[in-house]
C-alpha cells in the first residue's frame, strides 16, 4: 500500500542510529534518498552500499547542519542529482549531558545550532523547492518526549526538542494551505550510539518503566516517519506521534 516510487528524500543524520533506519526503509520502498554525515565517512559509505542493493538512488554528502551555507550547498546538490525534493526529515541532533550550573555556553549554542537551527536551515531551503512542485511535499520533524516533558541534565536538548514541536505546529498551519504537510515524530528510549553507554548502565531499569516492556529500535521510530510521509497520512497535519513504548503519555 505504500509507495515512494518517483519521490526523493532528504534525510538529515542520516548516516546512523535512526536516520539510517528511516534512509533504509524509505529506499526499500523505493525513494531517492539523500542523507548528510558529518565526519564519518565509513559510516555514509557503508550506507550507501547497502542502499544500492534495493536499486534505488542514493546521494550523501559531508555536511556541517550548523553551517547554513553547507545546509544549502546540500540540498542544490541534492537538486541537481534527483530533480526535486518530495520529503524531508529533520532528524540530525546531539544529545549530551549537561548540568545547569557545568554546562558553557558553547556546550548550549552547539546543541541548539545541530538540533534546532538546523531544522530551520534545511526547511527554509527545500521549502522554496517544494512549493514548485505541483504534488508538494511533506516535512517530518524528530522531537523526543524530553520535549513534551522535559529531561534532567539535558535542559538544553529538551528545549531544542520542544522548540521543534512548536515549529512543526506553526509551519503546519502556515504550509498547509499551500500544499505541504508537516509532522513531527517523538520518540521515546532507542537503542543507537547515542545512548549505547546509557544503555550499558540502565537498559534493564528503563524497559522497567516502559508499559510495553522494552527499549525501541531505529525502525521503531523509522515506521512511523514512513506512514507519515505516505499518503495514508493525507489528512494528518500538525500531529506530534508519540513513539515511546507507552512511556510517556500525552495528548
Amino acid at each position: 500500500m505504500i509507495s515512494f516510487e518517483g519521490k526523493n528524500v532528504i534525510v538529515t543524520g542520516g548516516s546512523r542510529g535512526i536516520g539510517a533506519a528511516i534512509v533504509r526503509m524509505f529506499s526499500k520502498l523505493g525513494a531517492g534518498v539523500a542523507f548528510n554525515y558529518n565526519k564519518n565517512l565509513h559510516a555514509a559509505e557503508k550506507l550507501s552500499d547497502e542502499i544500492k542493493k534495493f536499486g534505488t538512488d542514493v546521494f550523501y554528502q559531508d555536511c556541517d547542519v550548523r553551517d547554513f551555507r553547507e545546509v544549502q550547498a546540500f540540498v542544490r546538490n541534492t537538486v541537481e542529482k534527483f530533480g526535486h525534493v518530495d520529503i524531508l526529515v529533520n532528524n540530525a541532533g546531539i544529545w549530551e549531558y549537561g548540568p545547569i550550573d557545568k554546562m558553557s555556553v558553547d556546550d548550549w549554542r552547539k546543541t541548539l545550532q545541530t538540533n534546532l537551527d538546523s531544522a530551520f536551515y534545511f526547511t527554509k531551503v527545500v521549502v522554496k523547492h517544494m512549493l514548485k512542485l505541483s504534488i508538494k511535499g511533506h516535512i517530518i520533524n524528530i522531537s523526543s518526549t524530553a520535549g513534551q516533558r522535559g529531561e534532567p541534565y539535558y535542559s538544553h536538548y529538551a528545549a531544542t526538542k520542544g522548540a521543534l514541536i512548536s515549529f512543526t505546529k506553526s509551519l503546519a498551519a502556515e504550509l498547509g494551505p499551500k500544499g505541504i504537510r508537516v509532522n513531527c515524530v517523538a520518540p521515546g528510549w532507542v537503542k543507537t550510539d547515542m545512548t549505547e553507554k546509557t544503555m550499558a548502565r540502565q537498559e534493564t531499569e528503563i524497559a522497567r518503566n516502559i508499559p510495553l516492556g522494552f527499549v525501541g529500535e531505529p525502525d521503531d521510530i523509522a515506521g512511523p516517519v514512513i506512514f507519515l510521509a505516505s499518503n495514508l497520512a493525507r489528512y494528518i497535519n500538525g500531529e506530534i506521534l508519540n513513539v515511546n513504548g507507552g512511556n510517556v503519555l500525552c495528548g
